[in-house]
């Protein structure tokens, strides 16, 4: 196979477990990294530890997903034709799941189909800058590389006293570059299990899964 799946699940067995179950129902392997203990950059480094694993690997793509999605039931016959896809376009880094309270029109501004080409399996758009969420992702080798060279501990240390550098964050760093695009419906949506505590916060990550999952088509 040309790719790998990553699941990153830091210190949360319940979490890690539900999607060894959806991954197994669907007969796809999925490698789990523990990340690093927490702090303000655990997330990213934890990120940047599964990149790193995946450009050692020698595969063509990655896939990257967080430990509270649901996935999509005929993942594994799409990913293909995605990749497929993701040649024609030639992108860096492509969307799978990710955080949105709307359905997507090719009329909105910011969310225009990204290629008009009759080849593709599926329907891809552009993304502005404010869309937020790393459900699942997949991005390609040459930009795996990219991303390591460029977000490095010494970037985020200047991100702190640099206001014109991104923050050293998955949402602003590694979703924000190179030839991007989102599939839709998504690949993987959030479970919305999670209690942050910010009435706001929470009320968003609701709506975003009550907007996009289906029973029917999500596991």
């Amino acid at each position: 196979m040309s790719y790998d799946i990553y699941c990153l699940s830091y210190k949360n067995p319940r979490r890690k477990s539900q999607m060894e179950s959806r991954f197994k129902q669907l007969e796809m392997k999925c490698i789990f990294s523990d990340g690093v203990d927490h702090n303000d950059w655990s997330i990213m480094l934890g990120t940047l530890e599964v990149i790193q694993q995946f450009y050692n690997s020698g595969k063509e793509f990655c896939i990257f997903c967080e430990d509270d999605v649901y996935i999509h039931k005929d993942l594994k016959l799409m990913l293909p034709k995605v990749m497929e896809d993701f040649k024609l376009m030639n992108l860096d880094i492509l969307l799978l799941g990710y955080l949105i309270p709307f359905e997507i029109k090719s009329y909105y501004h910011g969310f225009e189909l990204k290629s008009d080409n009759p080849n593709l399996n599926y329907t891809y758009h552009n993304y502005p800058d404010d869309l937020w969420g790393v459900q699942m992702i997949l991005f390609s080798r040459s930009h795996a590389k990219y991303i390591l060279e460029k977000y490095t501990i010494q970037y985020a240390i200047k991100s702190r006293k640099d206001p014109t550098l991104q923050p050293f964050s998955t949402d602003h760093t590694i979703t924000k570059t190179g030839n991007r695009a989102l599939i839709y419906p998504m690949l993987a949506v959030e479970t919305a299990n999670k209690t942050t505590g910010h009435f706001g916060q929470d009320t968003f990550h609701e709506n975003c899964n009550k907007c996009n999952y289906d029973p029917d088509i999500y596991i």
